[in-house]
This record gives structure tokens, C-alpha cells and sequence, in this order.
């Protein structure tokens, strides 16, 4: 979580309504790298709060580590709102090692689609949404393809993907809404994840 002082509040409420009387079975674990008040807002609530340096891949990374102290399932969604929290039982009701939430990419920002289309190209297209962080990891697949990840950034999403089918692993899909985000501003940078996924392509048909 990085700036959502704004999203915080209602995003954990949200979270904690949609888990209902499971709640207290779930650990809510969020990194986080932020300037302004949202650790605050968050010291309000139950949750496990990892400061981490930037980067989004390095966020997942120690997040989902944290996350294999307790027991599997995990469910990675983002706390900006643009994953609905209430959506959360339809990748728990799919069978796979890895379910992806996959958003219709028509009601995403244009630089975002042009992401998505390039990283679906290059891995094959055999699913929708590579690119997605609105995923259930168990925990086998956590623990053989996360220390084997080396994307800080974006890339960290599809890579964790490729390693896993890779592996021999079960990736399932599953349709998500993608609301627009009702507060803050969106982190990616084209230029920026554009080269960390050129360096992907490359590791990708090369090594």
C-alpha cells in the first residue's frame, strides 16, 4: 500500500464486511511504502503492517513470505478499491494451485491495456489477465515459485505465472469487476514497466 491514506478506511471495512463471520480466520497482512497517513489509519485496525521499501514486486514478495507463517489460502487484492473486496468467494470457490482474477480490460486506462496486451503476447495468451494482482495462492505453489521470482516491479505478477506453469503448477481463471479507483493515483509508470517487461521478453526466450 503506498499514499492510500484515503481508500484505507474503507477498504479494510469493505475487506472485513465481505469476510463476514470468517474474518477472525483470516490474517490481513499489508505492506507498506507510504509518505503521508495511511500507516496511521491502518494502526487502527487488526492487521500486520510490513514497512517495505519501493517496488511492487519487492511488496508482494515480503508480503507473501509473511503470508507462509500462516495457514493457506492467500488472497492478494488491491487496497485502492479497483479489486472489489465482496468478490473474494468467487476465486475461492474455483479449483487451482493459482486462480487469477481476471478484469475486463475495456474498462481499464489505455496504458494498462497496452501492458496487459503486451505481456499476454509474449507469455502465449493462454490466459486473460496475467497482469492481475486479485489472486489465490496455496501455499505448494508459494513455496517452489516465490524464491525463484526476480522481478521488482510489475512484472513480478506475470513472471510469478510463467514460473508457475512452468513448474507443473494448476493456473485457473476467474472473471473480476475492475471499478475505476475512487481516490489517490495510479503507480504505474509506462516507460518504466515497459523496460522491466522488455527485460522479461528477454530472460524469457533467452535463458
Amino acid at each position: 500500500m503506498r499514499n492510500e491514506e484515503e481508500t484505507a478506511r474503507t477498504f479494510l471495512e469493505r475487506l472485513t464486511s465481505a469476510l463476514g463471520s470468517n474474518a477472525k480466520q483470516w490474517r490481513i497482512i499489508i505492506p507498506v511504502t507510504a509518505t503521508d497517513q495511511t500507516a496511521a489509519v491502518l494502526r487502527r485496525y487488526p492487521v500486520v503492517i510490513l514497512d517495505v521499501p519501493p517496488g511492487l514486486g519487492v511488496a508482494y514478495s515480503v508480503g507473501l513470505k509473511k503470508a507462509l507463517e500462516y495457514e493457506s489460502p492467500v488472497l492478494t487484492l488491491d487496497t485502492d478499491l479497483s479489486h472489489v473486496p465482496e468478490e473474494m468467494s468467487r476465486l475461492l470457490e474455483v479449483d487451482g494451485d493459482l486462480v487469477l482474477g481476471a478484469r475486463a480490460t475495456t474498462a481499464a486506462p489505455l496504458r494498462r491495456r497496452l501492458i496487459s496486451w503486451i505481456v499476454n503476447w509474449v507469455l502465449g495468451g493462454a490466459y486473460s489477465d496475467y497482469t492481475s494482482a486479485y489472486r489465490l495462492y496455496t501455499r505448494p505453489v508459494l513455496e517452489d515459485v516465490l524464491p525463484r521470482v526476480k522481478s521488482q516491479g510489475f512484472a513480478f505478477l506475470p513472471e510469478f505465472v510463467f514460473r508457475a506453469l512452468h513448474s507443473g503448477f494448476r493456473v485457473t481463471e476467474v472473471k473480476v469487476s475492475f471499478p475505476s479507483r475512487v481516490a489517490g493515483t495510479s503507480k504505474m509508470s509506462l516507460r518504466a514497466n515497459l523496460t522491466e517487461y522488455l527485460r522479461f521478453l528477454v530472460w524469457r526466450y533467452f535463458s
